[in-house]
């Protein structure tokens, strides 16, 4: 935990930069860039080669950088000379005119000072959020070792128990070895899918914590204003502690009995922990709001709050907004659609099924068509990765099924040039897709496509890489899909690379992790009390949103869920 304890130690109060002792700071060098206690600032004057050094208190520092030139990030050859205290950042005169006109400006030494107090706060609670990833991290490290021990000593028994029984076993023995080691592989996997997104949290921790003890030592505004910047934008990502669930390694039970399956052994669960948790997952709904639709087919959470519904059965797009619990339509717009997708900039994709796209400006209002490099194949699902890439399924035209012709999915840019394409074979060596309905990426830019196998939404998860393609495919779990089979209706990918699905007719979701494996489940009936769900999407607070089928004509529903545990 030395890793920890140094991260930790970097964060204790600023002592003085010459004696290194007391941490009662009230100057700053501007020669030699030292933030001096009032002694050493005395002792730092009467030194004759620092004679002509400027020294100013601390508290007349923000008056200092205030003066500084900071040139506008948008328009070219303007300096900033206010603080937009609505928006929270510098702003220029051109700035003002377009964009910040109703907006409450102060000026840039009381900005300077605000901007410092959210460093402080961001910096203070990056301190308080370091312990637990590394709590995380060693606990999960603990369960690793001892999994392992585990392993290996299950192996042996498992090896000897082959000497005693020699031949008459060894084709079990095999069968043994290959069910425990492909149950190690898929734990082991998990675990260190875990482990690497926790070290990745850490690291992007570190070097934030790293900038803003930079900025707040910094002499330049420019510096504190772009830190917070950078902060605040890392902080719309709403990074979760990591928690993770496994379910734990089966135990070898030698067998007495003479059929050779019982007089060899079998695999057990453990009775005393069937699984192993991090933290307990678990949804609560928050609100539930009436729409006019008969379903929520799509829904597009976007960073203002408001809401992108489609209704695929009336053809009906709304842009909505909630309040007090009534559902406002802000927007409404009549086409059909199979799929729509928002960009970083806001700027809303449609799918029309058609050999190109409708793009919906943010800025001014306009549909734009956006061509297709596949064409004349008509495009499908679409979604839009956090690198700003659009990921959509596109084939030749004509009814979904039966499959005459392969389907295929393929990343390209905004401007419609296509980088990557899939369209290889299964393990079985089947086309990879049948009819693709909806695609979601995570953090890793792995891609998780919901493939539709014929008319009754039987279906799987066929999971992508960026570079290889196929990683696996999911088709259910057999304690839940016993009677009725996995009929998926959404996806969408946590901040934590989880993925959950919706099974609309069994009241289901299911919550599978990065390999596959289904780590929770849960029925939204009688759980939750929410029927038939259909649509997700996760807005920018980590806030679930479940788009219903309808129940009632015209009441389709939307409910607001706080999930916590992926």
């Amino acid at each position: 935990m030395a890793y920890s304890n140094s991260s930790f130690r970097a964060q204790v109060p600023l002592s003085c930069q010459l004696c290194e002792e007391s941490n009662q700071i009230k100057w700053k060098c501007y020669q030699c860039d030292f933030l001096l206690c009032t002694k050493c600032q005395k002792l730092h004057k009467k030194v004759k080669s620092n004679d002509q050094h400027t020294i100013i208190n601390i508290k007349d520092i923000a008056r200092q950088q205030a003066k500084d030139d900071i040139p506008c990030e948008i328009h070219s050859g303007q300096n900033c000379d206010l603080f937009c205290q609505t928006c929270y950042e510098v702003v220029c005169p051109l700035c003002i005119a377009h964009t910040h006109g109703k907006h409450h400006m102060i000026e840039l030494a009381e900005g300077y000072k605000l901007t410092i107090n959210k460093l402080k706060n961001f910096s203070s609670d990056l301190v308080m959020k370091l312990p637990n990833y590394e709590r995380g991290r060693s606990t999960l490290s603990s369960f690793k070792y001892s999994e392992e021990f585990k392993y290996k000593i299950e192996k042996q028994i498992i090896l000897s128990r082959e000497k005693d029984l020699k031949h008459e076993v060894e084709m079990h023995t095999k069968n043994l070895l290959e069910e425990l080691d492909q149950r190690w592989d898929l734990l082991k996997q998990s675990v260190n899918d875990v482990d690497n997104t926790t070290q990745k949290i850490n690291k992007d921790f570190e070097f934030r914590t790293e900038s803003l003890t930079n900025a707040l030592a910094s002499v330049k505004s420019s510096v504190v204003f772009q830190a917070y910047k950078e902060e605040r934008a890392a902080r719309k990502q709403n990074i979760e502690p990591v928690k993770a669930r496994f379910k734990r390694l089966p135990q070898y039970i030698p067998g007495k009995l003479q059929i050779q399956q019982a007089l060899h052994g079998e695999l057990q669960e453990s009775n005393d922990d069937y699984e192993y948790a991090l933290d307990h997952y678990e949804l609560k709904v928050i609100k539930q709001y009436k729409t006019d639709l008969k379903s929520i087919a799509q829904i597009v959470c976007c960073d203002d709050g408001t809401l992108w519904i489609s209704d695929s059965s009336t053809k009906k797009i709304q842009k909505i907004q909630f309040s007090n619990r009534l559902v406002h339509i802000v927007q409404q717009l009549q086409f059909a659609t199979s799929g729509m997708a928002l960009s970083l900039q806001g700027d809303l994709f449609f799918s029309i099924a058609e050999p190109y796209l409708k793009m919906l400006c943010h800025t001014t209002g306009k549909m734009i068509e956006i061509k297709n490099s596949e064409a004349p194949l008509i495009t499908g699902p679409i979604h839009i990765t956090r690198e700003d890439k659009i990921i959509i399924r596109v084939g030749e035209k004509g009814p979904l099924f039966p499959v005459n012709k392969p389907r295929k999915v393929i990343i390209m840019d905004k401007d419609g040039t296509t980088e990557k394409v899939y369209n290889g074979l299964d393990n079985d060596g089947k086309p990879l897709f049948s009819a693709p309905q909806r695609i979601t990426s995570d953090n890793d830019n792995n891609i998780y496509v919901l493939d539709c196998l014929n008319k009754d939404w039987s279906g799987r998860i066929v999971a992508l890489d960026k570079t290889n393609g196929l990683r696996w495919i999911y088709s259910g779990n057999a304690d839940i899909n016993k009677e009725q089979t996995f009929k998926p209706r959404d996806l969408v990918a946590t901040n934590l690379n989880n993925v959950i699905i919706t099974d609309k007719d069994s009241h289901m979701i299911h919550i599978l992790n990065t390999s596959g494996e289904c780590i929770h489940y849960i029925n939204t009936k009688d759980q939750l009390g929410i029927e038939l769900p259909y649509s997700l999407d996760i807005d920018n607070t980590g806030t679930l949103y479940i788009g219903c089928f309808q129940s009632k004509p015209d009441e389709a529903k939307i409910y607001t869920v706080q999930v916590s545990g992926f």
